[in-house]
């Protein structure tokens, strides 16, 4: 039993068993007496079997109703929750996301995203898979992942994009370099050193985040190494004398031979965004998506 009116008629038949009165069980289901006997007659229409012996003087239950009513209450909390999960399903409170990450996102983005959509939607599942931005726009327009989460912006015709959190940039630099005496860093004072920077195959986008900012500062920038993974990244600066950019979520990655440095105001941001396909939104999507607005709004991104 899974439908409403299954689940109302087997509502009344219990009740009815249990007060063996038809006027105090329609009191208790607030219906009226001629409703809740009918009710009763079409469960038994339906099961092809009487429930109940009744006169003016007696209810009692029949064989079939006594054994009907022994399973009954496992019968429709059972049908309540199958009920109750097809609405959230389709409320979109329940379901699976599938994500493409960056690794940078998985600092804090995602848990906050996450934690935001489970606050409203716990039943919601994600699964992630860890792709490039370009692998993300690609699995975006075949439909193999349902969302993205990305760094800068980037090309990508059809694509929709939000802003969930912005963060401070920061300077990674290795022990001994003489910028790590100081604590705050202009970033004219990187023109001439040997630059790290993320990978352009790796996203385009962040790559000509962080060429821009060195422009800006007025000078074309040095990059000696282009890598993708957070961890080569610290690896090249604590060994080949690299100084980099990145975003402030870096910090909860410690290795020796690497300090971090805060950048001297003003301190540019970066962004993080969620990216998703809008011809591929289902339900659960769109509960990712309003938690994507509300932690946009707390967090001032």
């Amino acid at each position: 039993m899974n439908s409403d009116l299954e689940l109302k008629l087997l509502r009344s038949f219990c009740t009815v068993a249990e007060e063996l009165h038809f006027r105090r069980a329609a009191v208790r289901l607030n219906a009226t007496q001629s409703a809740v006997s009918q009710q009763v007659k079409e469960l038994e229409r339906r099961l092809g079997v009487p429930l109940f012996r009744r006169n003016r003087r007696l209810v009692e239950l029949t064989e079939a109703g006594a054994t009907l009513y022994q399973d009954a209450g496992e019968i429709l909390a059972k049908a309540e929750r199958t009920v109750l999960r097809a609405r959230e399903a389709a409320r979109g409170l329940r379901g699976t996301v599938t994500f493409g990450l960056i690794g940078a996102a998985t600092f804090e983005a995602m848990p906050r995203l996450m934690a935001e959509v489970q606050s409203v939607a716990p039943e919601i599942t994600f699964r992630f898979r860890e792709m490039t931005a370009k692998e993300q726009m690609t699995a975006l327009r075949e439909g193999t992942i349902d969302a993205g989460m990305v760094r800068a912006e980037p090309r990508g015709a059809g694509l929709a994009l939000k802003t969930v959190m912005t963060e401070p940039v920061i300077c990674l630099l290795p022990e001994g370099h003489p910028l790590a005496r100081k604590e705050r860093i202009a970033i004219a004072e990187l023109e001439g050193e040997p630059i790290l920077n993320l990978s352009r195959d790796y996203d385009p986008a962040a790559h000509d985040f962080y060429v821009a900012l060195y422009r800006q500062a007025g000078f074309e920038p040095r990059i000696v190494e282009q890598v993708s993974q957070i961890a080569t990244i610290l690896f090249v600066i604590a060994t080949a004398g690299c100084v980099g950019l990145g975003p402030a979520g870096w910090r909860v990655l410690q290795r020796k031979g690497v300090v971090i440095r805060d950048l001297e105001p003003p301190v540019p941001r970066v962004s993080t965004r969620l990216i998703w396909n809008p011809s591929r939104v289902g339900r659960a999507l769109e509960v990712v998506l309003a938690a994507g607005d509300r932690l946009q709004e707390r967090l001032g991104a």
